[in-house]
């Protein structure tokens, strides 16, 4: 969208000032959009090695739940399973980085793990590595949503960029440049004017 501007010294300086801002928030926002990338793809490595070492966790775990569910009787399993059951709570909070917010969860786990005798130490083995799994797994919530956010604000800072770039810097220097004609115009419009005014003079 071109900028409508008068030709005048006025217009000319307020436009000189609006391009030298719009440049320098360029440059910021240039800068910003780096530095999220840098850290964006920090958080890809983290979060890669995160969910290896979770998957691999979690097969582990459910080959062990499988075992322990192929030796056990119906009722064995089931009060088992009643035994060994807990009540989680969450609540998200938000948090900044970079200006970004960012969903932190706090979880709650009612019942926490405590040895039960009457279960056997396997059994109460399997419910202890539960449980981290369960926390494991709440960090790996943690960083994808941390992705998430920090790609949006990639997206948005990098349309702002664009923005700035390719429509309003260029069509600030459009307008400068049309205006610096115009006067210019005026000006040899003037001169061509004096020197007819001092021609009609000497006559």
């Amino acid at each position: 969208m071109k900028i409508k501007a008068n030709p005048t010294r006025m217009e000319l300086l307020k436009l000189k000032k609006r391009i030298s801002i719009a440049k320098r928030g360029h440059k910021l926002l240039k800068d910003k959009e780096e530095q999220l990338l840098i850290e964006f793809r920090k958080l890809i490595y983290i979060l890669r090695k995160e969910r290896e070492k979770f998957e691999e966790e979690f097969i582990w775990f459910c080959k062990k739940v499988l075992v322990l569910r192929g030796i056990l009787e119906e009722k064995e399993w089931e009060y088992f399973l009643k035994r060994s059951s807990f009540n989680i709570e969450y609540q998200l909070k938000r948090k900044r980085i970079f200006n970004i917010p960012i969903d932190k969860i706090e979880i709650d786990i009612k019942g926490e793990f405590s040895l039960n005798h009457f279960l056997s130490p396997y059994k109460n083995y399997l419910i202890k590595e539960g449980l981290r799994i369960l926390k494991f797994l709440f960090i790996i919530y943690e960083f994808e949503n941390k992705l998430i956010s920090f790609a949006e604000e990639i997206e948005r800072t990098r349309r702002r960029v664009n923005a700035l770039e390719y429509v309003l810097i260029p069509n600030i220097e459009q307008a400068i440049k049309f205006i610096q004609i115009k006067l210019e115009e005026y000006e040899r419009g003037s001169l061509t004017t004096l020197k007819h005014l001092k021609l009609i003079e000497q006559k």
